[in-house]
């Protein structure tokens, strides 16, 4: 009869998780002598400013690599991972900063980690969300009412040229409006105010703003060859309003438009 020897033999397993930018996943701890955070300057930024993130690192003695890593999502094929923005040694620093520019939309996400001397993978700190803030031209947004006479489209200010909104040369009429909807997640509205340079001589004009019906902003006396460059804060109305008068004297007849108008907004 033949006899078999059974016997356990030892099978080690080391699992490694590399991600296809070279980067090992960092993992989230919080125990006495590792660890790290980060905090941004501030809290919210408009698209375009510089931003400094501050990592805060335990032990810095042992610690010898501080990465910043930004949550990127593919515009169209891909999935959502977390990518290396910056890499620096940390040279015994218990703060490190990195600048960065806020790029939106909406909101950017960062969390940094740090290698450890004898630690294999890896440490990362908590994520943080920054708040992004953007410029959005007004004419992203279909008026849900408007008078006849308005229009989009490029007009000629002290003889510059504007992508903006008003009132178009051949409508004549005293007055116009239309009425926007940003809902609530826009905190300012800019623009170039004036008369078109197709304006008559010694004509006139004025422009104005509502938020949610109640009146907001109203201009000087605008005439040709005048440039009136206005950021108007709003409190997040849900609706927003336009309102143009022509106030030439008798006979004389002026164009208000707006040039580049545009809300500052997030969430859109």
């Amino acid at each position: 009869m033949s006899r078999f020897r059974w016997g356990v033999v030892p099978v080690l397993v080391l699992a490694f998780c590399t991600p296809s930018n070279g980067v090992a996943d960092a993992r989230t701890v919080d125990r006495p002598g590792v660890g790290v955070t980060v905090k941004a300057s501030v809290p919210q930024a408009e698209e375009g400013d510089r931003v400094t993130l501050t990592a805060r690192i335990k032990s810095p003695a042992t610690a010898r690599r501080v990465t910043l890593l930004k949550w990127v999502v593919p515009q169209y094929v891909g999935s959502p991972s977390w990518e290396p923005a910056k890499s620096v040694k940390v040279r015994g620093r218990s703060k490190v900063g990195f600048g960065i520019v806020a790029t939106g939309p909406n909101a950017d996400r960062y969390k940094v980690s740090v290698t450890y001397d004898g630690e294999r993978a890896a440490v990362a700190s908590k994520s943080l969300s920054l708040t992004i803030w953007r410029w959005i031209p007004l004419y992203s947004y279909t008026p849900y009412y408007a008078t006849s006479g308005t229009d989009r489209g490029e007009y000629a200010l002290n003889g510059h040229r504007y992508q903006g909104w008003g009132a178009v040369w051949y409508s004549n009429g005293p007055s116009w409006e239309a009425r926007f909807t940003p809902g609530r997640h826009c905190k300012a509205f800019q623009g170039v105010l004036g008369v078109t340079d197709g304006s008559d001589d010694g004509s006139s004009g004025t422009i104005a703003f509502t938020a949610d019906d109640s009146p907001i902003y109203s201009s000087p006396p605008l005439t040709p060859g005048m440039e009136l460059r206005v950021e108007v804060p709003l409190a997040k109305p849900y609706r927003f309003g336009i309102q143009l008068a022509d106030t030439s004297p008798d006979k004389l007849e002026s164009s208000p438009v707006i040039g580049d108008p545009a809300f500052l907004c997030t969430g859109v």
